[in-house]
């Protein structure tokens, strides 16, 4: 008798991290690859970063922490905020994800129940789609073009029919490369909170960025803010990023995170915290991605 397999499970695949698979194998076989495929920097975690696991590994313990981060690191982003945007950020609105995806579950999980209808633009990071499919909420694929530079605008969602519970955007965005600003993403708040529309913003490109204003929605009252170490901070595979929650929701994700996740990788929390000391090295980054432009 065959046993039940969940449909969370028949969301569909990552398909850039099995085109990872293929290139490895490829590069194992000793062919010639051009990784193209993964929002992954070429450089490594900054110098610091890595000193600072080292020193983490041979002189601590290593166990649990606070499920929302080590307090150190969570007042660091909490500064980050006010250096980069001008934007004051309590520090117990910060809480420490395993990755950007895990925020993003987290997020989902703790703003939306099952049946819900969350607003992507189209095209939009595909995961975000399988992690609300998997989760039992009903994705609604606004189109974009040129027009709105692929981002989405409160004209565009006076449009969709039905009732909308959430929306998540981003700036950079990926797959466009696009951003929203400022003013269009203060729109963009204002219209969701007014209409009790829950924001997700994912900002995790930020840092890199040419020419153009970088906007955070961390200072509205109703939106969540997802951002990562993986990207201007070259963190992937350390596994560590962050959400900023609105007050209502502060309670809801440490109790989802607690049970969920526990904690982000001791380590690699330790690691992040070093980063913010990286600038002059992680400017070299972004300056040296210019040039590769």
């Amino acid at each position: 008798m065959p046993f039940h397999v969940s449909r969370r499970g028949g969301i569909d695949p990552f398909i850039v991290l099995q085109v990872l698979r293929a290139a490895g194998e490829r590069a194992a076989a000793g062919k010639a690859v051009f990784p193209l495929q993964i929002g992954q920097p070429s450089t490594p975690a900054p110098a610091g970063a890595r000193e600072a696991a080292k020193a983490a590994i041979d002189d601590r313990v290593l166990g649990y922490t606070d499920a929302p981060g080590i307090e150190a690191l969570r007042r660091r982003i909490a500064l980050h905020y006010r250096e980069h945007y001008g934007q004051e950020v309590a520090p117990e609105r910060v809480f420490v994800t395993t990755g950007s995806s895990g925020g993003f579950v987290l997020a989902f999980l703790a703003a939306f129940d099952a049946g819900a209808r969350v607003v992507l633009t189209d095209p939009s990071y595909p995961c975000y789609r399988n992690m609300l499919g998997a989760l039992g909420i009903e994705t609604v694929q606004v189109p974009t073009g040129p027009d709105t530079r692929f981002q989405p605008t409160p004209e565009l969602l006076e449009r969709v029919e039905g009732p909308i519970d959430g929306l998540v955007v981003a700036s950079p965005s990926n797959p466009t490369g696009s951003m929203l600003p400022p003013e269009t993403l203060a729109r963009l708040a204002a219209w969701c909170h007014d209409r009790g529309v829950r924001l997700v913003s994912d900002e995790i490109y930020h840092g890199i960025a040419y020419g153009v204003e970088e906007a955070t929605a961390a200072g509205s009252p109703s939106a969540i803010t997802v951002n990562s170490f993986s990207k201007y901070f070259s963190m992937t595979g350390w596994r560590v990023g962050w959400l900023v929650l609105p007050e209502d929701l502060t309670v809801a994700v440490e109790r989802l995170g607690q049970n969920l996740f526990l904690n982000t990788p001791t380590v690699s929390q330790y690691a992040a915290l070093a980063a913010f000391d990286c600038r002059e090295e992680l400017e070299g980054n972004v300056r040296r991605y210019a040039r590769n432009r």
